[in-house]
């Protein structure tokens, strides 16, 4: 199995709006205790040439521009909290639990990034390695973790989410947001909300969201319940390079 070794942690942090909390909603609960959402992308490098810029320069871009997306998407640089006052679980992205997003730089001599482009039965062990820890075993969690590492033939973003503030469409949307923002174009891709309130439940909303929380994470705040399994069903996808403008 390749070798990973981390090179450096530390957090991409932006100034939190003020008193912002999100209360999760009965269809957002039951999340906090399922799997992650882990996703990794894979760049190549093309017929033996270095396409994407110095891993040093990729990496001062990736992380300015995430500052820049989180800017715009604050809940992500958030944490998922427990609120014993009423019994709710929330987004907090103003309070002391904040911290930012962990940014992990990593590399791999022996990690071929064209072949884990390219197998048709992927490496889970690498792949896995290529994703940042999330912690969100319990609460406070983190919702976001990202990680770039340095492959032999290219390079690899392993992003891990919180599902109870994301799903699988809403991932997209963020990448394709920093991707925008790492190009200089922000305005490229639309604004998101995690304004809970637009989703009209039948009955009293706020109580049905606290009983399904309940229900299926009933130790909160000391144990989420929560499986790190990783989902990799759905976990590659694979660009020529960092710098191509082209989606898969």
């Amino acid at each position: 199995m390749p070798t990973v070794n981390i090179v450096e942690v530390g957090h991409v942090v932006v100034p939190p709006p003020e008193d912002l909390v999100v209360r999760l909603s009965a269809l957002d609960a039951p999340w906090v205790a399922i799997p992650l959402i882990q996703r990794v992308l894979l760049f190549v490098d093309g017929a033996g040439v270095q396409q994407h810029p110095p891993f040093e320069s990729l990496v001062g871009s990736l992380r300015a521009s995430l500052a820049a997306t989180l800017a715009r998407l604050p809940p992500l640089a958030g944490r998922v909290v427990f609120l014993p006052s009423t019994g709710d679980a929330a987004i907090d992205c103003s309070g002391p639990e904040g911290g930012g997003v962990r940014f992990v730089v990593a590399e791999s001599d022996d990690a071929d990034a064209r072949r884990l482009a390219g197998d048709a039965d992927h490496e889970v062990d690498t792949l896995e390695a290529l994703v940042p820890e999330l912690k969100a075993e319990a609460l406070p969690a983190e919702v976001l973790a990202v990680q770039v590492t340095r492959l032999k033939g290219g390079v690899a973003l392993g992003v891990a989410l919180h599902h109870a503030v994301v799903d699988g469409r809403s991932v997209w949307m963020f990448l394709q947001a920093w991707a925008a923002a790492c190009r200089g174009d922000a305005t490229a891709v639309a604004d998101m909300t995690f304004d809970r309130a637009v989703v009209a439940l039948p009955g009293v909303g706020e109580e049905l969201a606290r009983s399904t929380l309940r229900k299926y994470a009933p130790n909160l705040p000391l144990d989420a319940n929560m499986s790190l399994a990783p989902q990799l069903n759905s976990l590659v996808r694979h660009s020529p390079s960092p710098r191509s403008k082209s989606t898969t």
